[in-house]
């Protein structure tokens, strides 16, 4: 039977977890809400001297929010799921305790290991307490509370925590749907902007031509062969649109991977020569790699190939002259491959970034094109377990660059 300070502490811990529900908005970015979890986290859990969340990003795991520690440090604290404590250690419902995270890291991952002894320095000892985080009843996630003095958390401490994550699982839950419909209906508002404009411009050339040529019935040959032209160019750039149209609806209702073994150096070089006949004569193609890249990837071969022919394309698209670089590497970390293409080509401007990936959003209007294909890049790539960033200047070119694991699973592997 708990005792009675027990009681109490775990009554002033679910009353400070009331008072979370009327400091979340629902507006807040991932940082911010994951902050206020933590801060109520550590006001209501005893014991708890230091917290953070872990999220499962595809094949990744990684601090998201953090406190006291450095976000320096945090930021830099990302390695594969597969190699974390939690993943090895089943912690899917239960409040696991533990003593020994840091040895357990030793001779697994060197880099992590020594991220994680900075965050101990000084200190004698380290008990950790970790909780699953659930959305939509799937793990997403942990929550690591410790403690520098302890050799074991109190049992009101683990019972506090345990209150806490389901409660923290269910603002992520309702935050997620919440995203979501937001998400759709934001999508929803672009496809109307699409058809109503995008596939309107070149089906009205189309219609406007063909009635010019029904118009005049004395046209001369050469004449109607200039309609018929354009009307074509104009056919052809609608069929583009459409197809972009499909592929990205595809990718939105399907996310099965068909999984196989392929040489990595193969599949790029593959993926050049479809493009390659692309490039302006003033353009220089150099491809490289770091001397200990891996020979194979466990990967959809057709999505990995569309990902790369859609990037590479991109950089010839908006490259008329200098060079294109993409170098490949391996980070043993996150065990991801890392591949860079860099261009000298019209570049960026900054506040056109944070937008590059949205479905239907077009960088230079003078450039042919849906404004779906950095959007399809991004959506392929979040499928295949990856990531994509972008830097850039305008007039100096950009750099993209993806980073896909080297194995993936399934969900029933």
């Amino acid at each position: 039977m708990s005792s009675f300070y027990e009681e109490e502490k775990l009554n002033a811990a679910i009353s400070d977890m009331a008072e979370l529900s009327s400091l979340i908005t629902g507006t807040e970015n991932e940082e911010e809400f994951f902050k206020k979890l933590l801060d109520v986290a550590l006001k209501s859990i005893p014991q708890a001297e230091c917290a953070t969340i872990w999220k499962i990003e595809g094949t990744l795991y990684r601090p998201v929010a953090g406190f006291p520690y450095e976000r320096d440090i945090l930021s830099k604290m990302v390695i594969s799921y597969e190699d974390s404590y939690a993943y090895n250690h089943n912690i899917d419902e239960c409040i696991v305790q533990t003593n020994n995270i840091l040895d357990y890291y030793s001779g697994k991952n060197e880099k992590f290991y020594d991220l994680l002894s900075s965050i101990k320095t000084g200190r004698n000892r380290m008990c950790t307490i970790i909780a699953p985080l659930k959305v939509n009843a799937k793990i997403a996630g942990h929550i690591f509370i410790d403690n520098f003095s302890l050799d074991s958390f109190e049992d009101v401490a683990k019972r506090a925590l345990k209150i806490f994550s389901n409660f923290a699982s269910t603002f992520l839950t309702l935050k997620t749907l919440k995203d979501s419909e937001t998400e759709a209906n934001e999508l929803n508002r672009v496809y109307l902007s699409f058809i109503t404009h995008e596939l309107k411009t070149p089906l009205t050339s189309i219609i406007g031509f063909s009635e010019t040529i029904l118009d005049e019935s004395n046209m001369k040959l050469n004449a109607m062969r200039g309609y018929i032209r354009k009307i074509y160019a104009s056919s052809r750039h609608l069929n583009s649109l459409i197809d972009d149209l499909s592929t990205f609806n595809k990718l939105n209702r399907e996310t099965s991977l068909n999984i196989r073994r392929i040489n990595f150096k193969q599949t790029l070089f593959e993926a050049v020569s479809i493009v390659e006949p692309n490039i302006s004569p003033d353009v220089e193609l150099e491809i490289s790699y770091s001397a200990d890249i891996p020979a194979f990837i466990e990967t959809d071969p057709t999505k990995f190939t569309q990902v790369l022919v859609n990037i590479i394309g991109n950089a010839i698209k908006y490259t008329d002259e200098g060079s294109i670089f993409v170098h490949s590497s391996f980070d043993s970390s996150t065990k991801e491959f890392v591949i860079s293409v860099r261009d000298t080509g019209i570049g960026i401007s900054q506040e056109k970034l944070e937008d590059i990936f949205r479905p239907f959003y077009r960088v230079s209007k003078n450039r042919p094109g849906s404004g779906l294909g950095l959007a399809i890049v991004k959506k392929t790539i979040q499928v295949l377990k990856g990531r994509i960033s972008v830097s850039s200047e305008e007039g100096k070119g950009s750099e993209f660059l993806i980073r896909l694991p080297l194995v993936i699973k399934t969900d029933e592997q």
